[in-house]
Protein backbone atom coordinates (compact mmCIF):
# COMPACT_ATOMS: atom_id res chain seq x y z
CA UNK A 1 0.00 0.00 0.00
CA UNK A 2 1.05 3.42 -0.71
CA UNK A 3 0.71 6.53 0.80
CA UNK A 4 -1.04 9.08 -1.53
CA UNK A 5 -0.68 12.55 -0.36
CA UNK A 6 -4.20 12.59 0.30
CA UNK A 7 -3.80 9.89 3.16
CA UNK A 8 -0.93 11.65 4.62
CA UNK A 9 -3.30 15.01 4.99
CA UNK A 10 -6.05 12.65 6.25
CA UNK A 11 -4.03 11.31 8.58
CA UNK A 12 -2.15 14.09 9.77
CA UNK A 13 -4.30 16.40 9.90
CA UNK A 14 -6.18 15.67 13.49
CA UNK A 15 -2.74 14.70 14.76
CA UNK A 16 -0.20 17.49 13.99
CA UNK A 17 -1.43 20.07 12.45
CA UNK A 18 -4.55 20.93 13.80
CA UNK A 19 -3.75 21.27 17.13
CA UNK A 20 -0.57 23.06 16.13
CA UNK A 21 -2.70 25.74 14.59
CA UNK A 22 -4.70 25.72 17.79
CA UNK A 23 -1.54 26.39 19.57
CA UNK A 24 -0.04 29.14 17.78
CA UNK A 25 -3.72 30.61 17.56
CA UNK A 26 -3.53 30.45 21.05
CA UNK A 27 -0.43 32.06 21.40
CA UNK A 28 -0.67 34.86 18.98
CA UNK A 29 -3.68 35.96 21.14
CA UNK A 30 -2.01 35.59 24.55
CA UNK A 31 1.77 37.54 23.29
CA UNK A 32 1.01 39.57 20.34
CA UNK A 33 1.56 43.07 21.52
CA UNK A 34 -2.22 45.06 21.61
CA UNK A 35 -3.94 42.05 21.81
CA UNK A 36 -6.17 41.87 25.36
CA UNK A 37 -7.31 38.33 25.53
CA UNK A 38 -8.41 36.87 29.07
CA UNK A 39 -7.30 33.73 29.83
CA UNK A 40 -11.12 32.24 30.16
CA UNK A 41 -11.40 32.65 26.44
CA UNK A 42 -7.96 31.06 25.25
CA UNK A 43 -9.62 27.63 24.80
CA UNK A 44 -12.21 29.25 22.37
CA UNK A 45 -9.78 30.41 20.47
CA UNK A 46 -7.66 26.83 20.41
CA UNK A 47 -10.87 25.40 18.96
CA UNK A 48 -11.04 27.96 16.38
CA UNK A 49 -7.65 27.35 15.20
CA UNK A 50 -8.19 23.87 14.68
CA UNK A 51 -11.42 24.51 13.19
CA UNK A 52 -9.61 26.57 10.67
CA UNK A 53 -6.98 23.64 9.98
CA UNK A 54 -9.45 20.81 9.56
CA UNK A 55 -11.72 22.75 7.10
CA UNK A 56 -8.37 24.12 5.01
CA UNK A 57 -7.45 20.73 5.01
CA UNK A 58 -10.91 19.34 3.64
CA UNK A 59 -10.78 21.62 1.32
CA UNK A 60 -6.89 20.44 0.03
CA UNK A 61 -8.68 16.88 0.19
CA UNK A 62 -11.59 17.78 -1.83
CA UNK A 63 -8.95 19.51 -4.59
CA UNK A 64 -6.98 16.41 -4.92
CA UNK A 65 -10.18 13.85 -4.71
CA UNK A 66 -11.28 16.51 -8.38
CA UNK A 67 -7.60 15.88 -9.36
CA UNK A 68 -7.56 12.13 -9.05
CA UNK A 69 -11.03 11.64 -10.69
CA UNK A 70 -9.78 14.31 -13.49
CA UNK A 71 -6.77 11.97 -13.68
CA UNK A 72 -8.84 8.85 -14.28
CA UNK A 73 -10.97 10.44 -16.63
CA UNK A 74 -8.01 11.28 -19.00
CA UNK A 75 -7.93 8.87 -21.94
CA UNK A 76 -4.39 8.28 -21.66
CA UNK A 77 -1.57 8.75 -18.77
CA UNK A 78 1.26 10.18 -18.00
CA UNK A 79 3.52 7.18 -18.50
CA UNK A 80 1.68 6.44 -21.76
CA UNK A 81 3.24 9.40 -23.36
CA UNK A 82 6.58 9.21 -25.42
CA UNK A 83 9.72 11.04 -24.26
CA UNK A 84 11.92 10.66 -27.44
CA UNK A 85 11.36 13.79 -29.74
CA UNK A 86 11.64 11.45 -32.83
CA UNK A 87 8.32 10.09 -31.70
CA UNK A 88 6.76 12.87 -30.34
CA UNK A 89 6.93 15.16 -34.03
CA UNK A 90 7.42 13.38 -37.86
CA UNK A 91 10.37 16.00 -39.11
CA UNK A 92 9.73 14.30 -42.63
CA UNK A 93 7.24 16.94 -43.64
CA UNK A 94 8.59 20.09 -42.16
CA UNK A 95 9.53 21.45 -45.53
CA UNK A 96 6.47 21.12 -47.14
CA UNK A 97 3.44 24.16 -46.96
CA UNK A 98 0.38 23.60 -44.66
CA UNK A 99 -2.65 23.39 -46.68
CA UNK A 100 -4.79 26.63 -46.46
CA UNK A 101 -8.31 27.09 -46.43
CA UNK A 102 -8.20 29.00 -49.62
CA UNK A 103 -6.06 25.66 -51.28
CA UNK A 104 -9.46 23.75 -50.66
CA UNK A 105 -11.41 26.06 -52.14
CA UNK A 106 -9.74 26.35 -55.29
CA UNK A 107 -9.70 22.97 -55.44
CA UNK A 108 -13.59 22.94 -55.90
CA UNK A 109 -15.55 22.60 -59.01
CA UNK A 110 -15.45 25.93 -60.86
CA UNK A 111 -18.55 25.68 -62.02
CA UNK A 112 -20.81 26.56 -58.03
CA UNK A 113 -24.44 27.10 -58.31
CA UNK A 114 -25.93 30.31 -56.30
CA UNK A 115 -27.29 29.53 -53.34
CA UNK A 116 -30.17 31.60 -53.94
CA UNK A 117 -31.54 30.91 -57.30
CA UNK A 118 -29.57 27.59 -58.16
CA UNK A 119 -28.20 29.06 -61.28
CA UNK A 120 -24.31 28.69 -62.26
CA UNK A 121 -22.14 31.47 -61.52
CA UNK A 122 -19.85 32.27 -64.36
CA UNK A 123 -17.89 35.51 -63.79
CA UNK A 124 -15.29 36.56 -66.06
CA UNK A 125 -13.68 39.56 -66.17
CA UNK A 126 -16.47 41.73 -68.85
CA UNK A 127 -18.87 41.63 -65.60
CA UNK A 128 -17.72 43.60 -63.31
CA UNK A 129 -17.14 46.65 -65.90
CA UNK A 130 -20.53 45.85 -67.19
CA UNK A 131 -21.66 46.54 -63.65
CA UNK A 132 -20.20 49.54 -63.30
CA UNK A 133 -21.09 50.97 -66.24
CA UNK A 134 -24.91 50.36 -65.73
CA UNK A 135 -27.24 52.97 -64.55
CA UNK A 136 -28.19 52.41 -60.89
CA UNK A 137 -32.19 51.91 -61.42
CA UNK A 138 -32.89 52.26 -57.82
CA UNK A 139 -33.41 55.04 -55.89
CA UNK A 140 -32.09 57.70 -58.74
CA UNK A 141 -34.49 58.77 -61.75
CA UNK A 142 -33.68 61.38 -64.26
Amino acid sequence: MTITPGRLVAFLTPVIFAPLAGSISVLAARYLPGVDIDEGSLQAIFIAGATIAFGKAALWLKGWQDWEKREADAPGGVADLPLDHAEVHDDDGLDQEPALAEDAVAEEDPAEEDPVDGEELDFDDGDLEDLLAAPVAAGTED
